[in-house]
């Protein structure tokens, strides 16, 4: 098993930079973080939303894993979003809010964050966009349907690091971090639903 502090800065910072989402961090300090990141898919809202769902194992990328186990979301509260594997489990958050093809809500810590104590809701919402075609046919200009995804982290808890509370710029520099990783994250699912 990988330990925090490479679990955070090797597999997740080294993975980080290739987000193609619109990321926001809306607020960070040593005791939270608030951050936002939106993309959109060429996918229907309700085969992304499937693909959310159904194929979490396909698509989440197995370096923000704990041992690249399989992974898996159960569509209802009280429902785990785990990973297992033949020998160990774990819980990366609990579902808390169920409305299919609208909103999920996952109360927990990911990653290096459980252990550090840092609890918060992390919110999957979709919803429909309709694009005009590329087409000059203004008669037969109908429209496209599109999914826009919103994820957002609020997060609450002592940022620290081995026991030693985060001063605020250490705290800002692990949420851009996390921020970047979030992007990632959605990122895949984003590209999992264009080609599937």
């Amino acid at each position: 098993m990988k330990t925090c502090p490479t679990l955070l800065f090797t597999c997740l910072f080294a993975t980080a930079y290739s987000s193609t989402s619109i990321a926001d961090v809306n607020y960070a300090d040593n005791s939270g973080f608030s951050i936002t990141n939106n993309s959109e898919s060429q996918a229907s809202i309700e085969v992304v939303y499937s693909h959310f769902i159904q194929h979490v194992d396909m698509w989440w990328p197995k370096d923000h894993t704990w041992w690249e186990g399989a992974l898996r979301i159960d569509e209802q509260a009280g429902g785990c979003f785990c990973e297992s594997t033949d020998t160990a489990s774990a819980v990366h958050m609990r579902v808390s809010y169920v409305e299919p093809n609208k909103k999920v809500v996952m109360i927990g810590g990911l990653g290096p964050l459980q252990e550090m104590g840092v609890t918060g809701a992390l919110i999957w919402e979709f919803s429909d966009i309709e694009t005009a075609p590329p087409s000059a046919d203004k008669e037969n200009d109908k429209r496209v349907p599109k999914t826009k995804v919103t994820l957002t982290y609020h997060a609450s808890g002592n940022i620290h690091f081995n026991g030693k509370k985060a001063s605020n710029e250490e705290a800002v520099n692990l949420v851009n971090v996390v921020d970047k990783v979030q992007a990632q994250q959605l990122n895949a699912l984003i590209a999992f639903s264009d080609k599937n």
